[in-house]
Formats: structure tokens, sequence, C-alpha cells
């Protein structure tokens, strides 16, 4: 259902969306979802920051970098 506002006269109107419309629309929601991993990869990459490095001398940061690099293997397998 496309709903639309004419400015003018400012009455709403509501109309069966097009086989296009409705083609463009799923076209655009796989993209988004497309594009989930990559957004899932960069976050995860985001928390790798100076202080975690350092942090790998120590078992525990050692142990949670190479939790971080399985979870991005993860996401990279869904690519």
């Amino acid at each position: 259902m496309i709903r639309e506002i004419n400015v003018q006269t400012n009455v709403e109107t509501q109309r069966e969306s097009t086989a296009e419309e409705k083609t463009a629309s799923d076209i655009v929601e796989l993209a988004e979802a497309a594009k989930a991993p990559y957004r899932a990869i960069a976050k995860l990459e985001s928390t790798v920051t100076p202080r975690r490095i350092r942090e790998m001398t120590t078992v525990a940061g050692a142990k949670w970098i190479e939790n971080v690099e399985k979870l991005i293997a993860i996401q990279r397998s869904k690519l």
C-alpha cells in the first residue's frame, strides 16, 4: 500500500503498489540484507582498539581477540 499526500490540498490517499514498485522495494530490501554482514564485520573490527591490542599480551586479551576473529570469520562466510 502506497500512501500519498497532495501537498496543495493536504489530502492523503492510499493505493495499491504497482508490480514495478513492489519489485523495486524487494530489490532495496535484498540490497540492505546483503549489507548486513559487512556492517557486522565493521562493527566487530571497530572493537579491536589499540588498548585491546596492548591487552593481547595477557591470556584473556589474546582469547578475546581470538573470539573476535572467529566472529568476523562467521560474518565473512555469509558473503
